[in-house]
């Protein structure tokens, strides 16, 4: 087999290995997203101005 072709069939193994991290990195993700105890409760105070978060802080 000479020196080119197993450079390109390197590659391919490489290219493969990589999809297939990405592939199981987004089902990770997605499973993450799915467990409660691994997904924090959203923050009350998330897309709040500084006036409504002051309000918001000032109820408690």
């Amino acid at each position: 087999m000479d020196k080119k072709l197993q450079q390109d069939e390197e590659i391919l193994k490489l290219q493969k290995v990589s999809n297939n991290t990405k592939a199981a990195e987004k089902a990770a993700e997605e499973d993450m997203e799915k467990d409660l105890d691994l997904t924090p409760p959203p923050d009350p105070g998330d897309g709040l101005d500084e006036g409504e978060l002051a309000r918001l802080e000032g109820e408690k």
